[in-house]
């Protein structure tokens, strides 16, 4: 039997630097922990932060060794590739949209 609950409605935005966990709408401008800029932070899947919250059930999800295990599995399934979240595409002044992932 597990105790995890599943975060429903929340976004897990994990800094792909340290493993910090910010849960909620958008992450603050630099991540608490390391200080990277805010676009390290990327949508974590939640299947995976069961695991970590399972593992170690008497610690808070930032604790270290949380963290650590956060950017092992985040390396183990190639999070940092595939689970990035692209955001919103901004028009501009050219008129010309641009994605990161596809430069125009």
């Amino acid at each position: 039997m597990t105790n995890y609950k599943p975060f429903m409605q929340a976004m897990l935005w994990t800094c792909k630097t340290c493993g910090f966990t910010y849960e909620g709408g958008q992450p603050k401008q630099n991540c608490p922990v390391c200080e990277s800029y805010k676009t390290s932070f990327i949508d974590f899947p939640q299947h995976l932060e069961a695991q970590i919250r399972e593992a170690h059930p008497d610690k808070s999800f930032n604790h270290q060794a949380c963290r650590k295990m956060r950017m092992e599995l985040m390396k183990e399934h190639g999070v940092t590739e595939s689970f990035n979240v692209a955001g919103r595409v901004l028009p501009s002044v050219s008129g010309i949209n641009s994605s990161p992932k596809n430069p125009a």
